[in-house]
């Protein structure tokens, strides 16, 4: 069937785009319409001869003011007389009614349009020195209270969150879960991170920092998920508002993938933080799993409520060697140096070490509010003779692991850096063997230690009793949602995870074993109290971690190598250290005495576990310990020693 071209067409086609042009083209024609329609009525009124009570003496002016009234108000009808100057009264009043009812309409549609873009956060953000979060993810919730509890001494900030969810959706989420809503105000949009119009309306480039998340909906596709952050970084460095400005703002990014990492790099032209926060994680969760203890020092140093790690100037010591300043920051623990350009650090240098001119010092505190005095002690680090022990051979050691994510594979990699000859990890999970094996091939090349691997649900109690979980020294359980049923992911992995430690536990007690070390991932924070009931030290919530990690790099942008080499299985790395190996059995001792008696070792020491066993102290784990330093400890079973090493011997 044709479409009609005619006039009349035409006419109807240029209307309904006039109209459709918005409220300020609707509101003007109203008026052209109510000025025409006074004029044609007072015109009407002249050559009739009509004319009302309040107009029989009046002039032009008076009658256009009476028709331009009649029409704004349609009601005012009483007083007229007269049988034509009522009917002319009365069209002029139905003209009115049809007038008035089109600007309603007109301001009601276009109210309610207004309230309808509001509603799906399309309209512009005009905010400066903001922090732009990009994406929606559960870890969303932990990095605003990171960067609030980072900033709380500039009072209030503002946190714009844009991502391809719902508005409403968001800020109902947002609402419940951001445990200090007071301290922050919340702006909303909906929108796509890799669109340019979209990142032009919440003001990127006036953004103080700018966070870019995995999206939680990509999660189970890395390559799509890494996909959209590169496109993102792209998008942030290219787009036409950003230049000139965008290199004065930190942008830190995570990735799911270790290749892809270098890809992100290259897209942000190596101006943004990368993190490959499941290689983090992963390395977090193995170390904690082989280290009593060592999941709440992590807690500690990535967030910002306790003791984290800061760059800190001290002109003073420059030209000096690093152990003869070590006692000389009295609120705070030195642990190594950094070059002032972020381009370099070395953790746990030499005691010979001479502080350079463009080194800056890393140390552990509360703040940035540093103090330096000169020590004038008598402690000094060449008295204190401690002979080294000689280098040990990798241990041997045997590893279960329950579950299957995308951490597994990092997690085998830096297992086997660890160990030595004879070592193995044993998995249990639902994945097939070809895919785990194929997996395992390509994420992990050629592994020395011996992987075995049972195929099946490992919170069943028949396919543990099969391994005998109580011999393994060391047990591993990984956040898991292949069993979901409906739930929500993190609470169904988080679920399992419980249903695990339980049975890990049940086991243990019929066997009487004391001595088995559990490191669980756990999601959601809200279940870590839950998974503590189960009697493990060491629960590793790996959302909250990496909230944690990525507010630390965007606070700091210089941090995130230093966090990273913690992880490394090369250099020095955080252990706990019997005291034993320090200072005498019950031989009393200060901790300054201690930080020298590490350095003497070749270690540094930023804290101390005066052992309780009781989870509300923390195990007695104190880092950075003010009320230590010169307070005598008489060391006892259990005390322990928190260093950073290039070993545990």
């Amino acid at each position: 069937m044709a479409v009609e071209r005619g006039m009349r067409a035409r006419f109807r086609y240029r209307w309904e785009e006039f109209l459709s042009g918005g409220a300020g083209k609707q509101l003007f024609f109203l008026f052209v319409l109510t000025m025409a329609l006074v004029v044609v009525f007072t015109v009407l009124s002249l050559l009739g001869g009509v004319a009302g009570v309040e107009l029989s003496e009046g002039g032009l002016l008076d009658r256009a003011w009476f028709y331009f009234t009649r029409f704004l108000d349609a009601g005012t009808m009483g007083g007229d007389a007269g049988n034509p100057n009522r009917f002319v009264s009365t069209m002029a009043t139905v003209a009115g009614v049809v007038v008035a009812g089109l600007l309603i309409s007109s301001l009601a549609g276009n109210f309610q349009e207004r309230l309808e873009a509001i509603r799906r956060g399309i309209s512009p953000v005009i905010e400066h020195d903001h922090f732009l979060i990009l994406g929606w993810s559960e870890k969303v919730f932990s990095v605003i209270d990171q960067l609030s509890e980072a900033n709380i001494e500039e009072g209030r900030i503002v946190v714009v969150v844009m991502a391809e969810q719902e508005k409403v959706a968001m800020e109902e989420a947002l609402r419940d879960k951001v445990q200090h809503p007071k301290r922050v105000k919340l702006v909303v949009r909906n929108g796509s991170s890799v669109a340019l119009s979209d990142l032009a309306k919440v003001s990127f480039e006036r953004a103080q920092s700018i966070v870019v998340l995995v999206d939680d909906a990509q999660r189970d596709q890395p390559y799509r998920a890494d996909g959209r952050v590169i496109k993102t970084l792209m998008a942030l460095y290219n787009h036409p508002d950003g230049r000139g400005r965008i290199d004065q703002v930190k942008v830190t990014a995570e990735v799911m993938l270790s290749e892809s990492r270098e890809i992100a790099q290259i897209a942000s032209r190596g101006r943004a933080q990368v993190i490959n926060t499941n290689d983090m994680i992963s390395k977090v969760i193995l170390q904690t799993s082989r280290i009593s203890g060592l999941s709440l020092i992590y807690d500690e140093l990535f967030r910002f409520e306790g003791n984290e790690i800061h760059y800190a100037r001290f002109p003073q010591t420059v030209g000096r060697r690093f152990g003869e300043i070590v006692l000389e920051f009295p609120n705070a623990c030195l642990i190594g140096v950094g070059k002032a350009d972020g381009s370099g650090h070395l953790l746990n240098p030499p005691a010979d070490h001479v502080i350079a001119p463009d080194e800056e010092l890393l140390l552990v505190a509360e703040d940035d509010h540093i103090a330096w005095q000169p020590y004038q002690g008598p402690l000094r680090i060449e008295q204190i003779q401690i002979p080294s022990p000689p280098a040990a051979d990798k241990p041997v050691e045997h590893l279960l692991v329950l579950g299957y994510n995308e951490k597994l594979f990092p997690i085998l990699k830096e297992f086997d850096s660890y160990v030595g000859p004879g070592s193995s990890v044993t998995l249990i999970n639902s994945v097939s063997l070809e895919e785990r094996q194929r997996e395992i091939a390509d994420k992990c090349g050629d592994l020395q230690l011996k992987v075995q691997h049972l195929v099946g649900d490992f919170t069943n109690r028949h396919i543990l009793e099969q391994v005998n979980t109580e011999r393994y020294p060391t047990v591993m359980v990984l956040g898991d949602a292949s069993d979901a049923h409906g739930m929500d992911e993190s609470e169904a992995a988080d679920t399992r995870a419980i249903i695990a430690l339980l049975l890990l536990r049940d086991f243990r007690h019929r066997a009487g074993v004391h001595g088995q070390e559990v490191c669980s991932e756990i999601l959601d924070p809200r279940n870590r109290d839950l998974a503590a009931t189960t009697e493990i030290n060491d629960i590793v919530i790996s959302n909250e971690m990496v909230s944690m990690v990525l507010a630390q790099v965007t606070h700091e942008p210089r941090v995130r190598p230093v966090l990273e080499d913690l992880f490394q299985s090369e250099g020095s790395e955080i252990y706990l250290k019997d005291l034993a190996r320090y200072v005498p059995p019950g031989h009393p001792t200060t901790f300054e005495y201690l930080m020298l008696a590490a350095k003497a070792r070749g270690e540094v020491a930023f804290g101390v576990q005066i052992h309780v066993n009781d989870p509300a102290q923390r195990y007695g784990i104190h880092l950075n310990p003010f009320k230590f330093r010169h307070a005598q400890i008489t060391p006892k079973p259990g005390d322990r020693l928190i260093v950073l090493a290039e070993d545990d011997g």
